[in-house]
């Protein structure tokens, strides 16, 4: 029997007392018992007595105030050390086997991911809920397949892989982005586990609909495709770069194009346009193909690509 292999779990956290204590809890109700959890405080919080106590639990700071997300995950990559690293938001919640599921994928396949549950949270009744992949055949596919997806994607990936790979600390949005799929386009892809392990948490105050947020997103998109166009490969292997590029693209439009489709939740919307698997070549044209698939009245304003 192979010996169990321990994970390092890095969780940034930022004006993070409301959602905390669910997201650790969480990973205290793992199957799998061999890891450690990295809290990251990016602001002046004691986070201590919004958590349980656990010895494998570590609490540290950036040693800034709002320093972003990239930061402080770094500081968690560099505290890390455990063969197995994956990450999780201090707003979002794990289902209890998803470290008992992938810790064997990742070790066999070097990165693997279980589907994501989005839920809106909370609220009345059932509100919003929908998976990342409807329907996914479960196996190995190559880092394209992810792109698709504009969601936050947190593999458990072997450490060995992640290298030296950091997340780029002048990005405070689509940077999770830029570091799972830089890895996987490394490694050549990842394993899908087809159920959802993760559960995305749509918050009142982090919805995407706002004017900032989407002009956040835009700026965010803008600066990686200037630093892929001008020779900066943000960790993506040289011949990946012009996918990359597409991909991001892709996603500018789509965050564009967002705001006048009616929905509350970019997931919703993003989910429904993928489900239509039309090709990223032609983005306006493509962006409004699919909101007329869709049934959405979408004004494509014309630029670099979808979100």
């Amino acid at each position: 029997m192979a010996r169990p292999l321990s994970v390092s779990i890095i969780m940034p956290a930022y004006r993070a007392e409301a959602s905390i204590g669910a997201a650790v809890r969480s990973v205290l109700a793992q199957t799998y018992r061999h890891w450690e959890l990295i809290v990251v405080a990016d602001d002046e919080v004691d986070y201590r007595p919004l958590v349980p106590a656990d010895r494998r639990l570590v609490l540290m700071r950036t040693g800034a105030y709002a320093s972003g997300p990239s930061v402080a995950r770094n500081r968690g990559l560099d505290a890390a050390r455990h063969p197995l690293i994956t990450f999780l938001d201090s707003d979002d919640v794990w289902y209890p086997d998803k470290l008992a599921i992938l810790v064997p994928l990742a070790r066999t396949h070097g990165i693997a991911l279980g589907n994501t549950r989005f839920r809106a949270y909370p609220g009345p009744g059932p509100g919003y809920g929908a998976n990342c992949w409807p329907d996914p055949v479960e196996g190995y596919y190559d880092w394209l397949f992810f792109a698709q997806a504009s969601a936050s994607l947190w593999p458990v990936y072997r450490r060995a892989l992640i290298a030296r790979t950091r997340f780029p600390e002048r990005l405070r949005f689509a940077e999770d982005a830029v570091f799972a799929l830089s890895v996987m386009a490394r490694h050549g892809g990842a394993y899908l586990y087809p159920q959802p392990l993760h559960e995305y948490r749509l918050r009142p105050g982090s919805l995407s609909r706002s004017d900032d947020t989407v002009r956040r997103a835009d700026e965010a998109y803008g600066y990686v495709l200037s630093a892929l166009r001008a020779g900066d490969r943000l960790s993506f292997p040289a011949e990946a770069v012009a996918a990359a590029i597409a991909v991001f693209a892709r996603r500018r439009a789509l965050n564009r194009a967002f705001p006048a489709s009616g929905l509350r939740y970019f997931q919703e919307f993003e989910t429904r346009m993928r489900a239509h698997r039309l090709p990223a070549d032609g983005v306006a044209e493509n962006v409004a193909a699919l909101a007329r698939c869709a049934g959405v009245g979408i004004g494509f304003r014309g630029g670099d690509g979808w979100r």
